[in-house]
Order: C-alpha cells, then sequence, then structure tokens
C-alpha cells in the first residue's frame, strides 16, 4: 500500500499561479547573487555609478524640454482655437446674412408671382372685353338666343313691291333699336361700319351682293327684341311700308341658339400720324 503519511513537495501543494510567481522571482534572486558571488562582490547596497547620474540628468532634461513643448504646444492650441472660434463666428455671420437675403429674395418672389398672377387676370379680363367689343362691332363670331326674320317681295311683282336697299336699312335700324347684339343678312354679318347700298338691281353689304328672300338673324333677348321693335321709330316706320306695298315679313323667336359668323376685317388702305394743331395767332389789339 502507498505511503499515506508522507509529505507531498510543494510545487505540487501550491497553486499553479503563485508557484510560477515565487519560483521566478527566486531563480532570479538566485542567478543575481551567483553572478556577484564568482564576480568576488560583496553583498549589499551599491553607490550611484557616474552613468547612473548622467541618465537622472538627462531624464530630467527630458522632462523639461517636454513641459516646454507642452506649455508652447498649449498657447499654441489656445491661438488656434481662438481662431476658430474667430472664424466660426464670421461664418455664423455670414450665414445670418445669407438667410436674410433668402428671405428677402422669397419676399421679392412672393410679391412678382402676386403681381404675374394679377397681370394674369387683367389681361384674361381684357381679352374677355376685346372678344366682347369684336362680337358688338361683328368682327368675331357669335352665338346664343335671338328671333328669325324673313322679308321677301311682295307676291304681285310689282316694282313698288320690291325690297330696297333703304328698307332694309330701315328694318336693321329698328333692330338695332329694339337691343339686338349682333344681326346677319342671309349670311353676311353686319357691323357698326356696314353699308347697304343697291346696284343696279341687287342690294349689296360690303360689296357683297345678296338676293331675296332676305333671312335675318338677330341675336338678342327674344323675350323684349319683337316687343320693343314694334315700339321703336324705325320699326313702325317698316310696318307701315309693309302694309302699304304688301311685303312679305315675319319675325319668330328661335327654338335654338342661333349662330352668326364673324364679319371679314376691314382693309386698312390708308393713315397718317394726327399732328398738332398750329398755334392761332392772337389777334393784334387796336
Amino acid at each position: 500500500m502507498p505511503e499515506t503519511d508522507r509529505t507531498l513537495p510543494e510545487h505540487v501543494t501550491l497553486p499553479l499561479l503563485t508557484l510560477i510567481t515565487n519560483q521566478s522571482l527566486d531563480g532570479d534572486y538566485r542567478h543575481v547573487a551567483e553572478r556577484r558571488q564568482a564576480a568576488g562582490e560583496k553583498p549589499g547596497r551599491r553607490r550611484p555609478t557616474r552613468t547612473t547620474a548622467v541618465a537622472v540628468a538627462l531624464f530630467g532634461l527630458m522632462i523639461v524640454v517636454a513641459a516646454v513643448q507642452t506649455s508652447r504646444q498649449a498657447a499654441t492650441t489656445e491661438e488656434g482655437r481662438q481662431e476658430l472660434i474667430r472664424q466660426i463666428t464670421l461664418e455664423r455671420d455670414d450665414l445670418a446674412d445669407a438667410q436674410n437675403s433668402i428671405s428677402d429674395l422669397r419676399s421679392d418672389n412672393q410679391k412678382l408671382g402676386d403681381e404675374v398672377d394679377d397681370l394674369g387676370q387683367q389681361s384674361s379680363n381684357v381679352e374677355d372685353a376685346l372678344l366682347n367689343s369684336k362680337g358688338y362691332a361683328g368682327f368675331a363670331p357669335v352665338r346664343g338666343p335671338g328671333v328669325r326674320v324673313w322679308v321677301d317681295d311682295s307676291p304681285d311683282g310689282s316694282s313698288d313691291g320690291r325690297v330696297r336697299d333703304e328698307d332694309l336699312a330701315l328694318l336693321v335700324d329698328g333692330l338695332w333699336a329694339a337691343g339686338a347684339e349682333a344681326i346677319s343678312i342671309n349670311g353676311h354679318r353686319l357691323t357698326t361700319i356696314s353699308s347697304i347700298r343697291s346696284v343696279g338691281t341687287a342690294i349689296h353689304i360690303r360689296a357683297q351682293p345678296i338676293k331675296p328672300p332676305y333671312d335675318i338673324l338677330v341675336v338678342g333677348d327674344p323675350n323684349t327684341l319683337q316687343s320693343l321693335f314694334a315700339e321703336s321709330t324705325p320699326g313702325l316706320q317698316w310696318m307701315s311700308l309693309r302694309n302699304n306695298y304688301g311685303l312679305e315679313f315675319t319675325m319668330e323667336n328661335s327654338q335654338s341658339d342661333l349662330s352668326l359668323p364673324a364679319s371679314r376685317a376691314p382693309l386698312l388702305r390708308s393713315a397718317r400720324i394726327p399732328t398738332e394743331e398750329p398755334v392761332k395767332n392772337k389777334e393784334a389789339s387796336p
């Protein structure tokens, strides 16, 4: 049987970390002591050598140099910090100026946008007014409710029963007086400068001949056109002509909107720039 009372060695019982630390330190001390003993040195404290003093001096010098460099670097760092703060302040001022400029430009842009909208609305109003003016003048097509008038010569074929240019002009004057907004005769739109004239035996409207029967389209208020025409002076004179010479005449409200074409734009043949009137000489006093 193995002996249980035998004491185990230290390297078996000690913890591994403690054993490694102790043996390492003991071995180092033992090695140094053996080397000193072989050199004939006695154990004890050694006096500082000249090399040690030089090393200490160099170490101190290094510390001083490091302190000086650290102090200079600190001053340089503080100067750089102040310069950086100054540049940041300047950049902030520039940014604030740029933001103010952007705000001003946005305000100006908003004002210009509002002005553009106003001008657009004014332009639209002017275009509408121009179109209405062209419609009233006869140089734009129109469409709307109104009455249809049919006129023809007397059925007896007499010369007195023939519709003449002044008869049509009288009828048109009565329609204008009754509130007509647009008038066409046989597809020819009447304008503010249209002329109804006889050339030989034919009636011409702006040099365009028309023949009976005359189909007259009138855009206006159908509720008042007929009554106002009958009450107007030209309308009364026309009705007298009709009764005296047996002219064919009917007027009725249109069941649908009437469509009237635009008249041809007048050809500008000549123009001149008006000059200022000459100043009249004052009469000499006696």
